[in-house]
């Protein structure tokens, strides 16, 4: 399905997919050698990055593929392709293992195509400190298909980064895995996919932590790498740039406006606004995450005043307490690894063309930015049903109703009522004919034909409702199986994979869906891609 606004998605991704050079000024010219020439040109911390990438994924329960590529990222031409997404509950939403299962597909193709080694990362965004975007997931109720919503309620007491936020609430947390379970019901597959959660989901167990461990259970044989920022030794390897950024955030704010004004010009949208007294940092602390402001000569934490020497000082002691905000994560991630390529959604796509030119000024280049896969995956009665009525995915993104009353109007034959119309009087002028006949013999005839004609004419009418009582059942059924499919191919109307969860395909397939949406899956195109699970 080529990409359109049918799925709401913005000019700016549009023109930038299409290869429109008004959107593609934006970025980084899609020249993947010349992008790696520039990374041999920077220094990088590959050791020390090695180092933690292999400390935080053997805590996760990493295996040999996932080391063995860690290990590969010391090489001094060795190239990193990067995706990323909040620890959302359970996996959060399908585009997340999509977008993991794109890396691993690019990253082999372009060490193939650069001759030298890449390597998956999945950045877990840790310090992000939203907690409505990570609390919940979805699943279609096995019943009616209709979609649950499974949430840990327990909310931190402010709103601290997503590293930071344990799944404390035991009560809680048994509740949310009980409610997964009603939901998905008991399979062949399911014992084992409950027992992964709750391996990973524990009372001790952060968002982030958790999450991590699910990720590399289901991935980790395909050699992903997952990173948390949120890490001391990351933070102190990142603190240059954490300084250079409080120093030059009045450059940065105005390269960002500069940008923001040149996308308006052309027709685009802002993705993100910041405040024009944004340092674009934020500063953790007791639980808390407030932005850091620009205040007279100084900053604000929050309520905190402090100086520019205040400042500088406590980003040297604790760079730990401090993180980028969305536009500048890029440059962090850019600052820790030799990120080659970095793949992105609608709306992620849209602000890195904000974040472009802030690569130069802290002496990294920009990677090559690509849209991330998307799939709709389509289980094989949903595939029969499409195929029967003839239903795309671009009608489902439409009025359902519509598509209802088309198959509906379909499916009954149009002729049926003149039909039975027509016997009933053909039948009469017979009867009637043959009547004529027989009054001959007896006159008196003529009331018991006339009664044998009223219920053969009584008959045909039974069988003509018993019909029309037929087809409105029928009716009924064909507007629940496509109430059915809209739900799960096209769930709140929007996207299958931005809403619902991994588990539920793990509940019906088991560990081969990963396996074949591993195969099947195509990062290279911008297309949304329709899977049919046929042959999992």
């Amino acid at each position: 399905m080529t990409p359109g606004k049918a799925l709401g998605y913005s000019e700016l991704y549009l023109d930038f997919v299409s290869g429109r050079e008004t959107a593609r000024h934006f970025y980084t010219p899609d020249n993947l050698s010349a992008v790696a020439a520039r990374l041999d040109g920077a220094v990088y911390a590959r050791d020390r990055t090695a180092d933690i990438l292999r400390r935080q994924n053997q805590a996760w329960g990493a295996g040999e593929p996932t080391l063995a590529a860690i290990e590969r990222l010391r090489d001094p031409r060795a190239v990193a392709v990067f995706a990323g997404q909040q620890a959302g509950l359970f996996g959060g939403p399908l585009l997340v293992q999509i977008k993991a299962l794109g890396i691993i597909q690019a990253a082999r193709r372009i060490g193939r195509e650069l001759g030298r080694p890449a390597v998956p990362i999945f950045w877990i965004a840790a310090d992000d400190h939203d907690f409505a975007e990570i609390n919940h997931t979805w699943v279609p109720d096995r019943a009616a298909a209709e979609p649950v919503k499974i949430v840990y309620p327990t909310a931190p007491a402010e709103a601290a980064p997503a590293a930071e936020i344990r799944f404390a609430d035991a009560e809680a947390l048994a509740a949310a895995k009980a409610r997964l379970r009603e939901a998905l019901g008991e399979t062949e597959f399911t014992p084992a996919l409950y027992g992964l959660i709750d391996r990973c989901y524990t009372p001790e167990e952060t968002f982030v932590g958790a999450f991590a461990k699910l990720m590399t259970a289901l991935l980790g044989e395909f050699g992903l790498v997952l990173f948390s920022p949120a890490d001391p030794e990351a933070k102190a390897l990142a603190a240059p740039l954490l300084q250079a950024l409080a120093e030059r955030h009045e450059e940065v704010r105005a390269l960002v406006g500069r940008t923001n004004e040149n996308l308006r010009s052309h027709g685009y949208h802002v993705q993100v606004e910041k405040k024009d007294e944004s340092v674009h940092l934020f500063f953790a602390r007791d639980g808390r995450r407030p932005v850091l402001r620009q205040s007279g000569g100084g900053f604000r934490i929050g309520d905190r005043a402090v100086t520019a020497a205040d400042l500088r000082a406590m980003i040297a002691q604790e760079p730990e307490r401090f993180s980028p905000d969305v536009l500048t994560r890029p440059v962090m991630q850019s600052w820790l690894f030799p990120a080659a390529a970095q793949h992105g959604g609608p709306s992620e796509i849209a602000y890195f063309a904000q974040v472009t030119p802030l690569f130069e000024l802290f002496g990294r280049p920009a990677p090559v930015y690509r849209a991330r896969p998307s799939a709709t995956f389509v289980e094989r009665r949903y595939e029969a049903m499409m195929a029967q009525h003839r239903i795309t995915l671009e009608e489902l993104a439409g009025d359902i109703e519509q598509v209802v009353n088309r198959v509906t109007a379909e499916s009954f034959p149009p002729d049926l009522e003149q039909a039975f119309g027509e016997a009933r009087r053909e039948v009469r002028e017979r009867f009637e004919a043959l009547a004529a006949q027989t009054l001959g013999f007896d006159p008196q005839l003529q009331s018991a034909a006339a009664q044998a004609a009223g219920r053969i004419d009584f008959q045909i009418v039974q069988f003509e409702g018993k019909v029309f009582a037929a087809h409105k059942r029928r009716l009924g059924e064909v507007r629940e199986r496509l109430y059915r499919l809209h739900r799960v191919l096209y769930p709140h109307r929007g996207l299958q994979e931005r809403a619902l969860n991994i588990g539920y395909f793990l509940a019906k397939f088991g560990p081969a869906f990963v396996r074949f949406a591993h195969e099947r899956l195509d990062s290279e195109t911008a297309a949304h891609q329709l899977i049919p699970l046929s042959d999992v």
